[in-house]
């Protein structure tokens, strides 16, 4: 990760694309695609997370301050950064202990079947409070063991509004960026690493390349085809993830 692969460097302007149409991809796809290539686990969570920051950020930016209407969901914030957050704790420190007893990437696709089996046959209902709660500590989980729980939070936030896309979008960026600072700051912490050697600031042009194609594309999306994109990412996650299984 010391020098520019131009395979990995057009494989984040893609993913970067995906992330900012639907505010995941970056961690989601890259973090299994990564591992497939024969990357660690966590010097590859520690080369993506600045290049998912960096992407959630400038989107982040860019939709407060051209898109009108825009803002946060208070009660989702509250679930997110009173459940969530500290559950991603947890599951990092589940990686640690854990990782050569339980085989995560099984539990995490059978949790993404779940949801998304769970949203298909329960179209015109909302989740309820309990569920979303459920939901929301699973994805910090899940988060804190792969990189992978995003899934989760992006298929829970395009079920539970009645908005349209940018609104989504924003509500998923949002969660998203503080979910990876988390993370980041939570491995260094629990790792020791010398997280520092792992940062490649060669691969954040392909992540602007990524923002400005995906900022293009949004325009054309609607609230449908966000949905079934969103889906379409966490499908396809649990499928790499069940390959390195």
């Amino acid at each position: 990760m010391y020098e520019i692969n131009y395979l990995i460097f057009l494989l984040i302007i893609i993913l970067s694309t995906f992330q900012t149409i639907a505010g995941i991809g970056i961690l989601v796809l890259g973090t299994p695609i990564l591992i497939l290539f024969g990357f660690d686990i966590v010097k590859t969570m520690l080369f993506l997370l600045p290049l998912s920051i960096f992407n959630s950020t400038i989107n982040f930016i860019y939709l407060h301050k051209f898109k009108k209407g825009l803002s946060i969901d208070i009660n989702m914030g509250k679930y997110f950064f009173f459940i969530c957050l500290p559950s991603v704790f947890v599951g990092l420190f589940f990686l640690k202990k854990f990782i050569s007893y339980i085989n995560f990437n099984l539990l995490i696709c059978f949790v993404i079947w779940f949801v998304l089996i769970f949203s298909y046959l329960d179209k015109e209902r909302n989740f309820s409070e309990n569920l979303k709660k459920i939901i929301i500590f699973v994805t910090g989980l899940l988060h804190g063991v792969t990189n992978s729980g995003g899934s989760l939070l992006s298929l829970l936030i395009v079920k539970s509004y009645d908005k349209d896309v940018n609104y989504k979008r924003f509500q998923i960026i949002f969660f998203y960026l503080f979910l990876a600072i988390f993370q980041f700051v939570s491995i260094i912490f629990i790792f020791k690493k010398e997280f520092l050697d792992s940062l490649d600031y060669y691969y954040i042009p392909a992540v602007f390349v990524g923002i400005l194609l995906g900022n293009f594309l949004a325009n054309s999306i609607n609230d449908n085809q966000l949905k079934n994109f969103v889906k379409i990412l966490a499908f396809t996650s649990s499928i790499f993830l069940l390959t390195k299984s």
